[in-house]
């Protein structure tokens, strides 16, 4: 078993120097710590549990995401018992394999339909901002709202992830360019005054 925390830790309460500077940094959260120290005491009770190799723990307004390693997502998917308790004690779960990219946990979270673009920023504070455009027509066929969606990509993937349909995009140019022209006007306008 492997996890975000030590084992060692989990199993005396008390987190090693490695682990208390990885916590500070926000590399790991009290969550994880915590979510961490439950799915070890339920090692015994599930056994296959010995094969898990766990990433990161998320816990979102509604919803616990576990991202585990390439291969290992079936160590919690095909056992129900212990997928009903995670549920019964955490909520709804959703469970990726990672490490994450960006376009393939897009994908794997709008299925059946297709992202149309993906733009990325990147801040003065040297963080990348991410802005996936979706087609309006997929709005029912996707199964999460632009919130719940921006939630679980920034989390999975660790930067800011925005969601925004092309008709939401298209009033803002619209916004926009009206906005030009009153700006416009307006300097039109100021000109001429004396």
């Amino acid at each position: 078993m492997k996890l975000p925390v030590c084992v060692f830790d989990l199993e005396t309460d008390m987190l090693c120097p490695n682990c208390q500077e990885r916590l500070e940094r926000g590399e790991i959260t009290k969550f994880e710590i915590d979510f961490c120290k439950w799915i070890l005491e339920k090692r015994d009770i599930y056994p296959s549990l010995e094969e898990l190799e766990l990433l990161k723990a998320i816990q979102t307004d509604d919803l616990l995401i576990l991202v585990v390693k390439k291969g290992k997502k079936q160590v919690l998917t095909s056992n129900d018992d212990l997928m009903g308790e995670i549920e019964e004690n955490y909520g709804e779960t959703l469970v990726v394999e990672g490490p994450a990219k960006l376009h393939s946990t897009i994908r794997s979270l709008i299925k059946p339909a297709v992202e149309v673009g993906v733009n990325s920023l990147y801040l003065p504070t040297g963080v990348k901002e991410s802005i996936v455009i979706l087609r309006s027509e997929d709005k029912d066929r996707i199964a999460y709202t632009k919130e719940q969606l921006r939630d679980i990509a920034t989390a999975i993937v660790g930067d800011p992830v925005i969601f925004q349909f092309q008709s939401e995009r298209e009033k803002q140019e619209e916004r926009t360019e009206d906005d030009d022209a009153y700006e416009e006007k307006m300097m039109d306008f100021t000109r001429r005054r004396p």
